[in-house]
């Protein structure tokens, strides 16, 4: 008679489950490892952009096409079935003409069309008689490894974008971009360009650089330079906070989930783009303004930030946002209870206006402003 099998043991069991990879695992969101200027390459580029809609919310439209800039393209496509779930693309592409909506259904339950679609099509540019030097995928999948990598074998230069594409895809590309660092890179740039006191400090500077300046016209240059970053400039660089305000989830909703590729899938609500007000004004931010009203009344706090980036190692100036904030805990007794509540301590650092802030992949950088 066999011996009857042994049950699993508890201590089994749960080597078993540790060995079990996490299904989200290699799905986490994972900083840009490149910048938007080296994955843009040069002006000599042929570049292909190719989009997979059935897994990239439309509200990246925006940073995509703010990201290409006037890079001229060999090709702009998005794929999905643009008819019923994601017909939010057709509005949001009617400001990109270049982009080109290649509708794709998905005719049997659980195969991805649009894969296969995007996969051929790629190819094709490949084998043409000019093809790409430059191929940018927007996805969160690992579906296109395969081409990517013999892609790559042609010297093919390969760009991957997305908000939490998987790793092997990100492994095997040249360049990967998250699409939320860009967006915040972008709106900072933006925002820092629009700044009215950024306009006067050029101003300022110009009227520096100019011969023999009088006595008064010095003491009137001081003063101005001594009351810029106390000017508040009433809604001077809400717009971009408000977009982002607009698009992330109530305190306490939790990140909306991503449909599963596959049967059934439902396009992810994403960001959704802020809304003009009446009158054509973006809504102001008004517990923004608050905060940064607060920010510019405490003098010394401001001044504890600037000593304590210029108290750090720095290459010209530029020192790591965050060993700034770890410095001025050290120095300034209930820092934290001091400071107007900010969610991320770079826009802390822009409201001071005493810092150049960048963000250099996924790392941010400060610099403080010569007095």
């Amino acid at each position: 008679m066999p011996a009857k099998k042994k049950p699993a043991t508890a201590s089994r069991k749960a080597s078993s489950r540790r060995r079990a990879p996490s299904r989200g695992a290699s799905r986490a969101a994972a900083p840009s490892t490149s910048t938007p200027e080296a994955a843009r390459g040069s002006a000599s580029e042929r570049i292909a952009l190719l989009i997979d809609a059935d897994n990239v919310s439309h509200a990246y439209l925006p940073t995509l096409r703010n990201f290409v800039g006037e890079t001229p393209l060999v090709s702009a496509r998005a794929y999905g079935d643009f008819t019923s779930r994601l017909h939010n693309w057709r509005k949001m592409a009617e400001d990109w003409p270049a982009l080109e909506l290649v509708e794709q259904r998905n005719y049997t339950a659980g195969k991805n069309a649009t894969d296969m679609r995007l996969t051929i099509d790629a190819v094709k540019l490949l084998a043409g008689k000019e093809p790409p030097t430059t191929l940018v995928f927007v996805t969160n999948v690992s579906d296109f490894t395969p081409v990517v990598e013999d892609a790559k074998k042609d010297g093919v230069r390969i760009v991957v974008m997305g908000e939490r594409p998987h790793r092997a895809l990100r492994s095997a590309a040249h360049h990967y971009i998250n699409l939320n660092d860009l967006r915040d890179r972008l709106e900072t740039k933006a925002a820092v360009e629009t700044d009215p006191r950024e306009v006067l400090r050029l101003i300022l500077a110009a009227l520096r650089a100019l011969p023999k300046l009088g006595p008064e016209a010095e003491a009137a240059l001081a003063e101005a330079e001594r009351r810029l970053p106390l000017v508040g400039f009433g809604a001077a660089k809400p717009a971009a906070r408000a977009a982002r305000a607009a698009r992330e989830p109530e305190a306490g909703g939790g990140r909306p989930r991503r449909a599963r590729r596959g049967a059934g899938r439902t396009e992810e609500p994403g960001p959704a783009p802020a809304k003009d007000a009446p009158g054509g004004h973006m809504p102001v931010d008004a517990h923004a303004l608050r905060r940064r009203e607060e920010l510019l009344a405490n003098g010394p706090l401001i001044q504890a930030l600037v000593e304590a980036a210029r108290s750090l190692p720095s290459q010209d100036g530029w020192v790591k946002g965050e060993f700034v904030l770890r410095r001025v805990r050290e120095r300034v007794p209930n820092y934290d209870q001091h400071a107007p509540r900010y969610a991320k301590f770079y826009r802390l650092l822009e409201d001071t206006g005493r810092f150049e802030v960048e963000l250099r992949g996924s790392t941010v950088y400060a610099r403080p402003r010569s007095d």
